[in-house]
């Protein structure tokens, strides 16, 4: 038997899909912003040219022809007055040949009932496709003797509009290959700078490759979706992967991990749950790597400011647990690191004059169950029970820039006696308990400095 050399089917297939890939990778760049901007602009150009341009030319035009040929039959009726009344057909066909040798005049004619004279002069050019026709009355006293007629030649004007015509359209013609050049330039120029984020993403996550086409923007969107919700779910490979640190900061979040222990265990810890507000603004603001290289930073702080006070971070989203390594001071601990955080962002947002990111934080403590899961094969904690669902009540309130805490925590000694807070929202629950909702208003005694002085010390570190 012979072997089957006839080419696969599915090679078509593959080259129909790669051609349905790259249209539609173009069409992604076709309607973007920009080209909606330049059609726009493109539009209003023209709208100005004909409202401003062209139709008062037009009419300037049209008008300029009206008033010369009635003032050319009108003179001619003047002069042709005293030689009409002679009868002096010598003298009327002299004055009708200049008239015809004026400027745009194709002739001029004369018709007379009373004296019977019908003259007209001889063309001043040839035969026009259209004439304006002007004609005045003949008046030798109060006697109408007849009419004149002189004839203007319209091409000139249309010639003009052709001519308008032609410089409108080609106006157009170089305004479209401009912005179609603008576009693809950019085009490549974005493509360079954001191919490799979307190389990685697509070869490491193929379901994502056909989102991640077309321009940034569209890319930075679907990002920010994938990413939303305080990154949850893949927060801590996301965080490895999207930070530029070493490997040694890796493992030790990694290392973290072990105080939760094989087996679990009930006890009490304070949470800090970490939220942005404002990623949209964010997005329009940077493009993709500036916004990557941002985020990282503020990761990175989020990490160290954990580290600093025996924080653990949790799979979901930017939440930390303070208590796993039986300190007794966790809820203070928790505070002081909400603050930190605090502090530093508005320093950043001092230093920096781009837009920077909007954090609330919200903090709670309680009795919880920690136990440990593992998340794309990373053993992380994971933290159940009344802790957890006062920090998603106090999260719900989405605080900016403040800190807000749940009442329990106003329950350790330590704290309450530290710290000054206001009420903001007394909340039911859905076992018809409540759980009033305080906001932190300040450290007292010199606490609020130090912690100051520590948010300086992060910031000149990084």
């Amino acid at each position: 038997m012979t072997a089957d050399t006839r080419t696969p089917q599915t090679q078509p297939d593959a080259r129909h899909a790669a051609k349905g890939l790259l249209s539609r990778h173009w069409q992604r760049w076709l309607w973007q912003p920009l080209t909606g901007f330049a059609l726009a602009l493109l539009v209003t150009v023209n709208l100005m040219l004909w409202l401003f341009w062209y139709q008062p030319a037009s009419d300037a035009l049209a008008q300029a022809g009206q008033r010369l040929g009635e003032s050319l039959a009108r003179t001619l009726a003047f002069d042709i007055a005293a030689p009409l009344q002679r009868g002096d057909r010598l003298a009327i066909s002299l004055l009708l040949n200049r008239t015809a040798e004026e400027p745009l005049v194709f002739n001029a004619s004369l018709n007379s009932t009373s004296q019977d004279i019908t003259l007209t002069s001889r063309p001043g050019g040839r035969n026009p496709n259209a004439i304006d026709r002007f004609s005045h009355p003949v008046y030798f006293e109060s006697d109408l003797l007849g009419n004149v007629e002189v004839q203007l030649d319209d091409r000139p004007l249309r010639s003009w509009q052709e001519r308008a015509y032609r410089a409108w359209f080609l106006f157009n013609l170089l305004a479209l290959a401009l912005a179609a050049g603008l576009i693809g330039w950019r085009t490549r120029l974005q493509d360079q700078a954001t191919q490799k984020l979307a190389t990685q993403l697509s070869e490491q996550i193929p379901e994502w490759r056909d989102a991640f086409s077309g321009p940034p923007e569209h890319q930075i969107r679907m990002l920010v979706q994938r990413l939303s919700n305080a990154l949850d779910r893949n927060a801590q490979v996301l965080r490895t992967l999207a930070t530029s640190t070493d490997s040694a900061e890796a493992e030790r979040l990694l290392e973290q991990t072990h105080l939760v222990g094989e087996k679990g265990a009930y006890c009490d810890v304070a949470l800090l749950n970490v939220q942005c507000h404002n990623w949209d603004a964010l997005t329009r603001h940077y493009d993709a790597h500036q916004l990557q290289g941002l985020w990282a930073r503020y990761e990175h702080l989020i990490t160290q400011v954990g580290e600093l006070y025996g924080g653990v971070l949790l799979p979901e989203g930017f939440t930390l647990v303070f208590g796993l390594s039986d300190e007794d001071h966790y809820s203070m601990n928790a505070v002081c690191a909400a603050r930190v955080l605090q502090m530093a962002a508005e320093q950043l947002h001092q230093q920096s004059r781009r837009q920077q990111p909007s954090f609330g934080y919200s903090l709670s403590a309680g009795p919880a169950f920690v136990s440990r899961t593992t998340k794309h094969g990373i053993p992380l904690p994971l933290v159940a029970g009344d802790a957890s669902q006062w920090l998603q009540q106090v999260s719900a309130l989405q605080p900016r820039d403040t800190l807000y805490l749940a009442e329990p925590m106003l329950q350790d000694a330590e704290l309450n006696r530290s710290i000054e807070v206001s009420l903001v929202r007394d909340v039911t629950l859905s076992d018809g308990s409540r759980l009033e909702v305080w906001e932190l208003d300040a450290i007292s005694g010199n606490q609020d400095q130090l912690l100051r002085s520590q948010a300086r010390t992060l910031l000149e570190a990084q």
